[in-house]
């Protein structure tokens, strides 16, 4: 059973009613356009010694969005969450432009106590991340976007990619505003190399996990960390199979 945890104008999903310090706590980012919803199969399998903790994006699955909402006021929120219930040796996992969040922490928090493993699954590090549908949604104005959005959703139920239109249903959970904004944030952050050179000198533990589909625009060693491929997929492997994607996330949380 799921919980909603609510501080300030953000709703964290959690496995557990309340902030339990004596469990490993787990903050999972997901990316532009989901949900925690989609990951409620994996939320299913969470054993009784972790809590997993996953904010709603601003705008997304049903939660209203407001416009002072960006994402570095959502990470400062986060990090008021964090001190407040006095959290340290997190687990982070992000994915896409959910990569961008527990830097943007660091940032905050400042001090490595408040981590112990960073997973990045293709998330916004570098301007070649945002190269896709991050950065033709940031070209468009806000009043023209809207209908940009709506044939955006008809394209991902039409496909034949099963994550595309797996995709679509979250999309439609999603305020165009909102997936407006936390676009051209992210092109914004993923500007020239500033993100992956702190993810790769301020994170001591960290993992960066790629689909066998995905073409990376950098050499596996400019990541700085551990690389771990999962195969026969590409950037929604949580849509792809579910099944091998909750083993992968397990052995990530207990390696390395």
């Amino acid at each position: 059973m799921m919980y909603k945890i609510k501080y300030q104008k953000i709703t964290f999903i959690s496995n557990r009613k309340k902030i339990l310090k004596n469990l490993q706590q787990i903050f999972f980012f997901y990316g532009i356009g989901n949900s925690s919803s989609d990951f409620d199969f994996l939320l299913k399998k969470i054993s009784k010694t972790y809590q997993i903790i996953i904010p709603e994006l601003p705008g997304h699955n049903y939660e209203d969005f407001y416009d002072n909402l960006s994402l570095t006021n959502f990470s400062r929120l986060i990090s008021l969450f964090i001190k407040k219930n006095k959290m340290s040796n997190l687990i982070f996992f992000s994915h896409s432009v959910g990569g961008i969040i527990p830097i943007l922490l660091a940032k905050n928090l400042k001090q490595k106590v408040f981590f112990k493993k960073f997973i990045n699954y293709e998330g916004n590090l570098t301007n070649y991340d945002t190269n896709t549908t991050t950065k033709k949604t940031s070209n468009y104005k806000m009043n023209e976007f809207k209908l940009k959005f709506k044939k955006l959703i008809e394209i991902c139920e039409q496909s034949d990619l099963k994550s595309l239109k797996l995709w679509s249903k979250s999309l439609k959970k999603t305020n165009p505003k909102a997936f407006h904004k936390i676009s051209k944030e992210a092109v914004f952050y993923s500007e020239g190399k500033k993100l992956l050179e702190f993810f790769r000198v301020f994170f001591k533990k960290k993992i960066y996990v790629y689909g066998s589909k995905t073409e990376l625009s950098l050499p596996e060693f400019c990541f700085g960390s551990i690389r771990h491929k999962i195969d026969k997929t590409g950037h929604f492997a949580f849509f792809d199979n579910k099944k091998n994607f909750t083993k992968i996330f397990f052995k990530l949380l207990n390696t390395y």
